[in-house]
């Protein structure tokens, strides 16, 4: 793998990753809890990103190869790509249980646990992160297979 700035795409989904399993003691909610929800919540999202950012990774490395595409286009992707992802890291709000009293077999939780839900922003962050990969793969398409220049017909007219 080169050092290029598409290389932060694979990269960065993995150093998130790994820094949150580093810190997993220090991001938990509830200490008692034992596998923390955010911790849960975060790295499903970034392993989730690591195939979304795998196709347009590759569309960089073919422009690359073949000098097309544009260099600020290129670096705006990488860096609007990597700003959701991390924006994406933020969007979970903590909740208690919505009936503590009432609690279900399998999660008894008393009052003084904590929950991680999704919010709003998630979902829009996340639908944002697709649309923006899909964008840059129809314009990476367009650049590395232009469309055919028609030839004009010969003219047969007997003038």
């Amino acid at each position: 793998m080169s050092l290029r700035l598409e290389s932060l795409l694979l990269a960065m989904p993995l150093l998130l990753f790994f820094a949150l399993y580093h810190f997993y003691d220090a991001l938990s909610i509830d200490p008692y809890f034992g596998v923390s929800v955010p911790f849960i919540l975060s790295t499903n999202i970034l392993i989730f990103h690591i195939p979304i950012f795998l196709i347009p990774y590759l569309m960089h490395r073919f422009m690359r190869d073949q000098d097309k595409g544009h260099v600020l286009v290129n670096f705006l992707h990488v860096a609007l790509s990597i700003f959701l992802l991390v924006a994406l890291m933020f969007t979970y709000q903590v909740i208690q249980p919505g009936s503590p009293e009432k609690g279900t077999p399998i999660f008894d939780l008393p009052e003084n646990k904590l929950w991680m839900e999704a919010t709003m922003a998630t979902y829009v962050i996340l639908a944002a992160q697709v649309l923006l990969q899909i964008a840059f793969i129809f314009y990476s398409l367009t650049v590395l297979f232009p469309s055919k220049q028609k030839q004009p017909l010969p003219s047969y007219s007997f003038n």
